[in-house]
């Protein structure tokens, strides 16, 4: 049995979220004593940890940033205190005395400094890469130059990038630090398979074309804005085409008056955050993935899982998880590629048997057991 920490910011809804989730089951199924550890108190996906699992917040530490707005907007919103001060210094506060035997980074910035300051070389040390950081942004937050971020993430043991794209982007912008490996997002396939099986509860607009989106509400990152124009686009063509989008966050209110300033509520609902997102996906005739840029995409490979056909903006993550568009559509990363491939597929709808069967074929790429073993073997120092 490992005494397992990991520091990430939050529990909200979200993939990074989700796979913390789903990765700290696991490892407390398997006999260890797993420890969360949360920057902020939002705790969303609390009622799906196992009850053996141990989750404590640890709040910023309080300084004169926080009593004074406008100092703080100056900086990185974790607080003046956490750039300026040293990674041992963080660590000491975070953590502090308690001894875990393996000490995980789960999120980019204060997450990956404060484990670098580990006063604890006993331990194993790892950090978790869930973005192309040519496009997300947030690496070097709390780090007060590129420099301090190479040595960061080059104290660790491994550095776990979700996919080959993500890795490529984090060599390109902080460099290889000789200690990076790709390993994929656990996926507990046969729950995901049973919660599906659940009624939805509420009934909504279906027609004959019916797409669905399952991600947090930030147009900027996730793209929504542009997927409800390309709807209702083909809707005023006279497409017969509706879509649900499945999910809470800052930009509900902004859709919701995109929807409504269309005249679009008859085939666009907002269903808001989900505890079970699951039956929206499998009883949606196609999986929409309309995000400017991704690391990995927990929705596009669940999609998958459940044989429903996939429709992905070309981005890192979903091209990785549909083979460059053997197993699903990708199409250009811009308005017009939405627009387009969904046009596709209303023209010619016997596409989505083919891509339903292709769907069904990429399963196996999900290997939960392999990726498991993978994650295992990380726990141990190397001798």
């Amino acid at each position: 049995m490992k005494k397992i920490l990991f520091v990430l910011p939050s529990l909200v809804v979200g993939g990074m979220e989700k796979m913390a989730v789903t990765l700290a089951n696991k490892l407390d199924s398997l006999g260890n004593s797993v420890t969360l550890m949360l920057l902020d108190n939002k705790t969303d996906l609390q009622y799906e940890l196992s009850d053996k699992v141990r989750l404590i917040h640890k709040p910023y530490k309080a300084h004169l940033g926080q009593k004074l707005p406008y100092l703080r907007s100056k900086y990185y919103d974790d607080g003046m205190w956490e750039t300026r001060a040293k990674a041992e210094q963080l660590y000491n506060y975070y953590v502090g005395k308690e001894k875990f035997d393996v000490e995980i980074a789960f999120f980019r910035g204060l997450p990956v400094k404060i484990i670098s300051g580990s006063t604890d070389r006993a331990a194993v040390h790892l950090a978790w890469v869930h973005n192309d950081f040519r496009r997300a942004k947030g690496f070097q937050n709390n780090f007060r130059s590129a420099g301090e971020v190479f040595a960061a993430y080059s104290s660790f043991d491994r550095v776990i990038c979700v996919s080959n794209e993500a890795q490529a982007g984090f060599i390109e912008t902080v460099g290889d630090t000789g200690n990076l490996a790709t390993i994929y997002n656990l996926l507990p396939a046969e729950r995901i398979r049973a919660l599906a099986e659940e009624t939805p509860p509420e009934k909504y607009p279906r027609a004959k074309l019916h797409a669905a989106v399952v991600a947090r509400l930030h147009d900027s990152s996730k793209g929504q804005l542009r997927l409800i124009n390309a709807v209702t686009k083909l809707h005023n063509e006279g497409a017969d085409i509706s879509l649900s989008i499945v999910g809470g966050g800052e930009d509900y209110e902004k859709f919701q008056k995109a929807v409504k300033d269309r005249n679009a509520e008859s085939y666009i609902t907002l269903h808001g955050l989900q505890k079970n997102p699951y039956p929206y996906i499998k009883n949606a005739d196609l999986l929409v993935c309309s995000s400017y840029y991704e690391g990995f995409n927990l929705t596009v490979a669940e999609a998958l899982i459940l044989g429903v056909p996939v429709l992905s903006t070309d981005c890192t993550g979903p091209r990785e998880i549909l083979d460059g568009g053997k197993y699903g559509i990708l199409v250009k990363n811009s308005d017009e590629g939405l627009y387009n491939g969904l046009k596709q597929i209303v023209e010619h709808s016997e596409l989505l048997s083919e891509y339903r069967e292709k769907a069904k074929a990429r399963q196996s790429f999900f290997d939960e057991n392999k990726i498991t073993n993978q994650i295992i073997s990380l726990l141990g120092k190397e001798e």
